[in-house]
């Protein structure tokens, strides 16, 4: 079966090495004149965490780097429908929000054009592929402004809903500071050997004349409890500062937290995608090797030329056997050739031919 394929591949080798030759060869110019030309925007953001003010900052992993955890959040950002409608709305593409045609355009076009890459710790490389140079532009800068807008956005959302929260239970606690203190001034106005109580700098305190856990053991545990209920507004009161600080300090480091150092420049001129065309001569040459081996199969199948008596049918009748010749006809002259074949072809049969002129 070897034999009878290299037989088929050299009879026939200009047939069976035309299509991995000639299919790349039409099919590469044409992909490369057909590359789509697009327009791309770049800008640099630097990513860090402002430490000296000290505020926490959820929704970040210790584990990754400034820069990475900021790709996650933009990334995330960028799957919701709201986010990217909002972007639409600040460039040309206002138009396609509120269809949903409109806004499946929308999504192809972030799909295809936009991308994020990390460069170190602390860079953060954003680009946008467009058709024309200007919208390239103008969504990088949208994506860039809406990004910064949502975070502020929902970094004043948590400190409102943290002010908030720790406001009604300072409140409460000093609603019940008041009503506990009512409640020992009239047990107090209603026993003076006991003592008075005395407001001094937020505190209050029993001035009795004897001691009053030797005196009034219900005494003692309402001004216990008055003293704990103070603590607990000191208390409150220091984590509600501590979150008014965080808020501030949040939105005071925002532009550190993301700082745009390389900002967007119109592009001057326009880029074929030349990469992604380069599959398709490669493919041309994959499907033209493919074509030359069905070729060759082809070919083998169809030749039904008897090379050994186990090709012939069993009834059929055997006249003579050429026999197999080994001779290395180029190293003799070209004059003796056809004698030297003449020979070879005679002695098997008996019958001896003269020598050629010029051999020995």
């Amino acid at each position: 079966m070897t034999t009878r394929i290299l037989e088929a591949f050299f009879r026939h080798k200009l047939l069976v090495l035309l299509p991995p030759l000639l299919i790349p060869l039409i099919v590469g110019p044409l992909a490369l004149l057909s590359a789509p030309v697009y327009y791309e925007t770049w800008a640099g953001v630097w990513v860090d965490r402002p430490q000296y003010l000290a505020y926490t900052q959820s929704g970040w992993n210790q584990y990754l780097t400034p820069s990475a955890n900021q790709a996650n959040r933009l990334g995330e950002a960028l799957r919701t429908r709201s986010f990217m409608d909002d972007i639409a709305k600040r460039t040309q593409l206002a138009p396609l929000v509120g269809t949903q045609r409109g806004e499946d355009r929308i999504q192809k076009i972030f799909a295809d054009g936009f991308t994020m890459s990390t460069s170190g710790d602390h860079l953060l490389v954003l680009h946008f592929r467009a058709d024309t140079a200007r919208l390239s532009y103008d969504l990088l800068n949208a994506t860039i402004d809406a990004f910064k807008e949502q975070a502020a956005t929902d970094r004043v959302n948590q400190a409102s809903l943290a002010i908030s929260f720790y406001q009604s239970r300072l409140q409460d606690a000093q609603d019940q500071l008041r009503q506990d203190t009512t409640g020992v001034r009239q047990y107090v106005a209603a026993n003076p050997r006991l003592g008075s109580l005395t407001p001094q700098q937020n505190t209050y305190q029993v001035d009795p004349v004897l001691p009053v856990t030797t005196t009034d053991a219900q005494l003692a545990d309402m001004v216990s409890n008055l003293q704990l209920e103070q603590k607990n507004i000191d208390t409150l009161r220091q984590q509600l500062n501590q979150a008014q600080f965080d808020a501030s300090a949040g939105l005071e480091g925002q532009d550190l937290d993301f700082q745009v150092i390389d900002a967007a420049q119109l592009p001057p001129a326009p880029t074929r995608s030349l990469r992604k065309q380069l599959i398709y001569p490669i493919a041309g040459l994959v499907g033209g090797m493919a074509l030359s081996a069905v070729l060759l199969v082809l070919l083998v199948a169809a030749d039904r030329a008897v090379r050994a008596e186990s090709d012939l049918p069993n009834n059929a009748r055997v006249l003579g056997v050429m026999p197999q010749l080994k001779l290395k006809l180029r190293k003799l002259p070209k004059s003796a050739r056809a004698d030297a074949m003449r020979r070879a072809i005679g002695f098997p049969a008996g019958t001896a031919l003269p020598a050629p002129r010029g051999s020995k």
